[in-house]
Order: structure tokens, then C-alpha cells, then sequence
């Protein structure tokens, strides 16, 4: 028994075990701690775009049991809230056909104005799989500024980065970027487009 604990592999397997415990042990204490809930998310993204806590109230939630998904086949709407009664909207985005099929997630913030709808404000969330999204900045968002939603998109102006007959909003050397970006903020105007038909009728 006592050349066993002299053995060098059961020394090895000794040290793993006890790695393998701690990181474990570790790992959940951290996952608790470090745990962020989508409320709070959420909040974070209110305060980023608005620069304080809004009170709000959630429309749709594509995360909530039951939800039926708005998918457009160039992007899908994953959140919307109703920011000061109703005041803003604000959407949770995300554009497909990337580079390498990635996808980019906006939020973007659109003003209620007797029944007028504008984008106010784009902000990114996240992306998968580009590599140029550094230029992607703050002219590339800006772009995004419509002063009145349904008409564009009753126009046919949707945001795309090839035809210039739209609101062509591209940028050299990240096209695909650019494109899933701009899908995504199309989904927003799709969204109220469909939503202002729902109401006339």
C-alpha cells in the first residue's frame, strides 16, 4: 500500500482529482455570482441608450414561453418594449446575412409622435462571427435616423448596403457587416409597418 501513494501516476491522478474539484467548485460559485438575469439586461441597455433607468413594459419577448417568433428571413425581432408609457418603443434586433452568415444584434430606440415613428437611436448588443465590426462606427449608426418609419418603408427605402435606390447605408471593406446591421434595423421598420397596417384595420 505504501508504494502505491509512492507511485508516480496515482501522484498524477491525486493532482488532477483535486484541480478538477476546486475548478468545479469554483466555476459554480462564480456562475452565481457573476449570474446576470435578463431584467437586469435589460435595464443595462435602457441606461445605455437613454442614460438613465426608464420605466418600461414589455410588448414582445421571443425568450417567453409561447411566443410566437417574428422572423423575416433577413433578421427576427427578439425583444420590444414600451419605454415611458408608451413614449418610445424600443426593439431588440437582429440582422442576418453577415459575413460568413454571422449576425449582428442592435437595439434600436424609435420615438412615438401622434402617430408618427422615429428611429432615434441604434446601439450595438452583440455579433457572431465578423471581423470588421471596428468599422462599423458612429456614421455607420447615425445613418440609421428616420424621421418617419412607415412612410420609408412604404417607399420601398429599405437600409441596404448595395443598392443606392434605398437608404444605402455601406462601408468599405465590411459590406456583410454592414448588411446584417442594416437587417436589422429593417426588421424594426417591417415590425411598425405591419403594426400601423393592424391598426387602420
Amino acid at each position: 500500500m505504501r508504494s502505491l501513494f509512492k507511485n508516480v501516476w496515482f501522484k498524477c491522478i491525486t493532482a488532477l482529482l483535486l484541480i478538477a474539484a476546486v475548478s468545479g467548485g469554483l466555476l459554480s460559485v462564480l456562475n452565481d455570482v457573476l449570474f446576470v438575469s435578463a431584467e437586469e439586461r435589460t435595464d443595462r441597455a435602457i441606461v445605455k441608450i437613454y442614460g438613465e433607468l426608464k420605466q418600461y413594459d414589455v410588448e414582445y419577448d421571443a425568450a417567453q414561453d409561447g411566443a410566437e417568433t417574428i422572423d423575416y428571413g433577413y433578421g427576427r425581432i427578439d425583444k420590444v418594449f414600451t419605454v415611458d408609457n408608451g413614449a418610445d418603443y424600443l426593439f431588440k434586433t437582429t440582422g442576418y446575412r453577415g459575413y460568413k452568415e454571422g449576425t449582428i444584434t442592435l437595439w434600436v430606440r424609435v420615438s412615438v409622435n401622434g402617430g408618427v415613428y422615429s428611429i432615434e437611436k441604434v446601439v450595438l448588443e452583440s455579433y457572431e462571427k465578423q471581423t470588421l465590426m471596428s468599422k462599423l462606427g458612429g456614421e455607420y449608426y447615425g445613418k440609421f435616423r428616420l424621421s418617419d418609419v412607415t412612410a420609408e418603408y412604404k417607399a420601398g427605402r429599405l437600409f441596404s448596403a448595395t443598392d443606392e435606390d434605398k437608404n444605402y447605408n455601406a462601408v468599405s471593406g465590411a459590406t456583410f457587416s454592414a448588411t446584417a446591421g442594416n437587417n436589422a434595423v429593417n426588421c424594426v421598420l417591417k415590425y411598425l409597418s405591419d403594426k400601423e397596417t393592424a391598426n387602420e384595420d
